[in-house]
């Protein structure tokens, strides 16, 4: 553990124009047709999306399939995405998709049905770096294919902790000390009580890791919740809500103000959130050149050099070599047990909401 030295972050290049591809008329919002259906953090999409255009123009100029795909931008309103949980058959299911939704975006009877029962196939191909494989990102049943990962780290004000001490790993956020200093990703409207956008990521990790009890102690010492985007604006300043903020590193490295922040990559890791892709076994060989887009060098440069380490076989990620990455789990996310955790974790957190709004 230590203080994170790395280069600046590279700023996105999006001037060029948007590309069209796939059925230019087709509605967007729908989840069922496409051929791809893709979302990655909001400061990749324009690149990504421009990237996946590209190989798909080139692939028709060449003889290859018109594909329909979908990458939606966030325009707002109703996306494919919350309707995939609605799709019962296989055919109406996205032949390929590309996900920074959560890990697993299958209603259960479909994912018994068709993902256990082998009709997706994760396509990861072999000799990612250990840093990622000793965090078990790679899933052992072959069903999910993780192409990258958003670290959540500490973004640290030193001088707002005064006399208290830099934490060191995740569990020290549960020390009473740190009360009113520990602020993560959440967004509500103005006049609104209730948190409309929350980093469910971080508090079922913090669950998996504490237990509802070491949970409970962390939302203990949070004053409020703030959107991440606006984490590297206020930290170091005396607008800020604490002196602890859980962001993700393409955020936190934003930060101008190193004369009294910094970052900090916990000693136990750094949370790790996949940005993954599953492909329909039948279109496999078809989609080929997309998967080896989304698992290669070109893109990983542009993943690695925006902080979302990249799962390119035989590139070391640009971390420091002690660095680790902590992950819940393929097991975890599959334990039917964990939706019951989930329900705790929602109803944890709505009391500490309450709580915050009374205060």
């Amino acid at each position: 553990m230590g203080v994170l030295e790395i280069p600046s972050i590279l700023p996105l290049d999006i001037s060029r124009p948007p590309q069209v591809f796939g059925d230019p008329d087709s509605p967007r919002a729908r989840a069922t047709g496409w051929d791809v259906l893709g979302s990655v953090p909001v400061p990749l999409r324009h690149m990504v999306r421009d990237g996946v255009a590209s190989l798909v123009a080139d692939l028709r100029h060449h003889g290859g399939p018109a594909l329909k795909c979908c990458f939606p931008m966030g325009q707002g309103g109703t996306t494919p995405f919350q309707r995939l949980r609605h799709i019962r058959q296989l055919d109406a299911y996205p032949d390929m998709l590309v996900s920074a939704e959560g890990a697993n975006l299958f209603n259960r009877a479909f994912h018994r049905r068709f993902v256990e029962g082998g009709e997706f196939c994760a396509a990861q191909p072999s000799g990612v770096d250990e840093v990622f494989t000793r965090a078990g990102l790679v899933d052992p049943k072959g069903w999910i294919g993780v192409f990258a990962v958003a670290p959540f780290v500490l973004l640290v004000d030193r001088e707002r902790l005064g006399e208290r001490p830099i934490p060191r790993r995740w569990a020290d956020l549960a020390d009473p000390v740190y009360a009113g200093q520990v602020v993560f990703g959440g967004w509500r409207a103005p006049g609104e009580r209730r948190y409309g956008a929350v980093n469910t990521f971080f508090l079922h990790c913090m669950a998996h890791e504490l237990g509802l009890g070491g949970l409970a102690r962390i939302l203990a010492n949070v004053p409020c919740l703030l959107h991440s985007a606006q984490m590297p604006r206020l930290a170091g300043t005396d607008a800020a809500p604490g002196g602890i903020m859980v962001a993700p590193l393409s955020l936190a490295d934003m930060c101008p103000r190193r004369h009294r922040t910094q970052i900090v990559w916990p000693e136990d890791g750094a949370l790790a959130y996949p940005l993954w892709l599953t492909v329909k076994r039948s279109r496999r060989q078809d989609l080929t050149p997309l998967v080896e887009h989304f698992h290669g060098p070109e893109l990983a440069a542009l993943l690695n050099s925006n902080r979302y380490p990249a799962l390119c076989p035989g590139q070391r990620p640009p971390m420091p070599a002690w660095a680790k990455l902590k992950w819940p789990g393929w097991d975890f996310v599959r334990d039917p047990e964990s939706a019951a955790q989930a329900k705790a974790v929602r109803k944890l957190f709505l009391y500490w909401q309450e709580y915050w709004a009374c205060g």
